[in-house]
C-alpha cells in the first residue's frame, strides 16, 4: 500500500495557538471562529501544552449552578488556560514517521497532536482528518472491505428513548454515534455532536451550560435529534469509500447495514486507524 510517510506529508501549517495566561474566554471564541476543536498552548516560542474543546467544557460553569450573566462571566474570566491545559504535551516533528504519529493518537485516544521543530517551536497541527484525507488520496489501497474491520458488538439505543439517556450511552462507552434501530431495521443515526449542539442550543436560549445533559434534554426523544438513515454504509462497500465518506460527512462513525436493512456493526474512527496501521480489530 502506498501511503503518505512522514507528518510533513499530511500536517497543516502555521496552527493557531494561545497563551497559558489567556482567560478561558479566548480559547472559546477561538475555537467557535475558527470551528477548531484544540489549541497548542505556547509560552516563550515552545509549546507547552494542549488545550481541546473538552477541557473546555468541563471548565464552564453549567446551567445547574443558577449563576447570573454577571456572576457566569466572571467566573470564566478568572480561569487561565494554563489551569486547564494537558500538560505535558505529545508532540511530533514533521519528520515523525506517519504511521508512529497514528498510533500515538490511538494509544492516546486523542485527535491531533502539535507539530514542532527540534526547539519545540510550533511549526503546525496534524489532526486525524489530515492523515485520512491524505491516506485516501493515495493510489492502490489495499484496505478490504468495510465490514472487515467494523466493530460488530454494538451499543444501539430506539428512537424513543430519552436523548439524554442516550448522551449518557455515549459519555459511558466513549464513543461517537449511536444506530438507532426499531426492532432490528436501522432507522437513524445519532451522532454525539448533534446532542452537544442541542445543549448548545438550550444555553443560548436559557443561559450557559455544557455538561446539564439530562437538565436541557429533559423531554427531548433520540427521534427529535437523530439524523435521517443516509449516513449509513452497505454491507460489501470498500473501506476506501467507506472512508471518503466519513470525511465528507464529517462523522467518526457509519453504521453497516445488510440490503434488508438490518444492522451488521458500526465503523468507527479506531477501526479505521487500525486498518491504516495494518492492526485488523483486537481479539
Amino acid at each position: 500500500m502506498t501511503m503518505p510517510t512522514r507528518v510533513q506529508d499530511a500536517m497543516h501549517p502555521r496552527a493557531v495557538s494561545i497563551s497559558p495566561h489567556d482567560p478561558l474566554t479566548a480559547a472559546v471564541v477561538a475555537m467557535e471562529e475558527l470551528d477548531i476543536k484544540r489549541l497548542p498552548v505556547v509560552h516563550d516560542g515552545r509549546v507547552v501544552g494542549i488545550v481541546t474543546d473538552g477541557e473546555v467544557r468541563r471548565a464552564l460553569p453549567t446551567l445547574t449552578e443558577g449563576l447570573s450573566p454577571w456572576a457566569f462571566a466572571a467566573r470564566v474570566g478568572r480561569v487561565r488556560l494554563r489551569e486547564i491545559m494537558r500538560a505535558p504535551v505529545h508532540t511530533v516533528t514533521p519528520e515523525t514517521p506517519l504511521r508512529a504519529a497514528l498510533q500515538t493518537m490511538l494509544d492516546r485516544r486523542v485527535g491531533g497532536l502539535p507539530v514542532v521543530n527540534e526547539d519545540g517551536e510550533p511549526l503546525g497541527m496534524l489532526t486525524l482528518t489530515d492523515i485520512l484525507r491524505a491516506e485516501v488520496r493515495a493510489p492502490r489501497l489495499h484496505w478490504g472491505l468495510a465490514d472487515q474491520h467494523m466493530t460488530r458488538t454494538v451499543v444501539t439505543t430506539a428512537p424513543d428513548s430519552p436523548a439524554a439517556e442516550a448522551a449518557a450511552k455515549l459519555k459511558v462507552t466513549r464513543l461517537r454515534v449511536l444506530p438507532v434501530v426499531d426492532g432490528e431495521q436501522l432507522v437513524g443515526v445519532l451522532h454525539e455532536k448533534d446532542i452537544a449542539a442541542a445543549i448548545d442550543r438550550a444555553g443560548a436560549s436559557h443561559g450557559p451550560t455544557v455538561l446539564a445533559a439530562q437538565f436541557v434534554l429533559g423531554g427531548v426523544t433520540v427521534r427529535d435529534l437523530m439524523r435521517p438513515p443516509t449516513g449509513y454504509l452497505m454491507e460489501g462497500v470498500p473501506l476506501h469509500d467507506a472512508v471518503r465518506r466519513m470525511l465528507d460527512l464529517h462523522v467518526r462513525g457509519l453504521p453497516i447495514i445488510t440490503q434488508e436493512g438490518e444492522l451488521l456493526g458500526v465503523l468507527t474512527i479506531s477501526d479505521v486507524i487500525r486498518a491504516v496501521l495494518g492492526q485488523g480489530q483486537p481479539a
